[in-house]
């Protein structure tokens, strides 16, 4: 299994493992992990593009350390700390993935967990096994996992990590890219770019125009998703409450997406969706407004009968 572009290999690990306590040259590195020189090439400009080595020509040789930027250190933390441990097994691949997801969101189900992180279940089993195994991860209630406080530092490697890597995602996609939210290795971005692809899909105000309410603006905000992305009218609603802070504008616009869609006639649903980014405040404002407009009306929303103006000019 190939690690993702924000994720690591078993190989790079033990690259990062034999190098924690300083500058190794190349020969040195080979022939302690017993790769051949291309290999170990590969395995270097990998390890650098995502932030982790920087690499020295020293006359006829090259010498490779751990870089110093935030997420290398923290890294370097966890190297030297648990240098006991399997680090090739729990740095890596898929349980990488979920040490991501359980730093993001602490208290998470197994079905949080697959639908964050895209992997099987039977190798979500296998990697919660290994990890309560270890007591990286801990059961804090009936069907909810969190990491172990005593384990804290692989936490704050994959969040910083995270960080790192969806940057640099973003700004390889688009280079006026602005982080807006983020979320382990979920993200929106806004800019000003107008093309979309398999990692990046237009959400938030760039697909109110699907759903019914035209809205031009100089930006387009795109969604990185993890695992399987459905682009519903319920995404498009929550995700554009991401967006903060908002003018009168794009919450008119996001009352007339509710409107517009009968959103109050679903709302368990709705607020099941919210509570998987935190939103069950703003879901209840937006009920509360329409169920007595003239008493739970925020500054920054309009009043009833300008939304009502607005929906009848846009023919509803």
């Amino acid at each position: 299994m190939k690690p993702s572009s924000s994720g690591l290999s078993p190989r790079e690990v033990s690259l990062l493992v034999s190098i924690r306590d300083g500058k190794r040259t190349g020969k040195e590195i080979s022939q302690n992990l017993g790769v051949s020189s291309p290999e170990l090439t590969r395995m270097v400009k990998s390890l650098t593009s995502k932030g982790l080595v920087v690499s020295e020509r020293l006359g006829m040789s090259t010498s490779v350390s751990i870089s110093s930027l935030k997420h290398a250190t923290y890294l370097r933390r966890v190297l030297s700390e648990y240098s006991h441990m399997r680090l090739e097994r729990i740095l890596s691949l898929s349980t990488l993935d979920v040490l991501s997801c359980l730093a993001a969101s602490p208290g998470q189900t197994r079905a949080d967990i697959l639908s964050t992180t895209g992997i099987s279940p039977r190798t979500l089993q296998t990697v919660l096994k290994r990890l309560r195994e270890i007591g990286i991860v801990r059961v804090k209630t009936r069907g909810v996992y969190e990491l172990s406080d005593r384990f804290a530092p692989f936490g704050e490697f994959a969040q910083e990590f995270d960080e790192y890597s969806n940057q640099r995602n973003a700004t390889q996609f688009c280079t006026d890219s602005i982080m807006i939210w983020q979320r382990g290795r979920e993200f929106i971005i806004r800019t000003k770019c107008e093309k979309e692809d398999a990692d990046f899909k237009l959400t938030a105000f760039s697909v109110f125009e699907r759903f019914g309410v035209p809205l031009f603006l100089g930006w387009q905000y795109y969604y990185h998703p993890v695992g399987k992305w459905r682009g519903t009218v319920d995404e498009a609603l929550l995700q554009s409450l991401l967006t903060r802070p908002r003018d009168t504008r794009e919450n008119t616009a996001i009352l007339m997406l509710w409107e517009k869609n009968g959103l109050s006639r679903a709302l368990n649903r709705v607020k099941k969706g919210a509570t998987r980014y935190g939103l069950e405040d703003d879901i209840e404002t937006i009920a509360a407004y329409f169920r007595d407009p003239e008493r739970n009306r925020p500054p920054d929303f309009p009043k009833i009968g300008e939304l009502n103006e607005k929906l009848r000019s846009d023919g509803s």
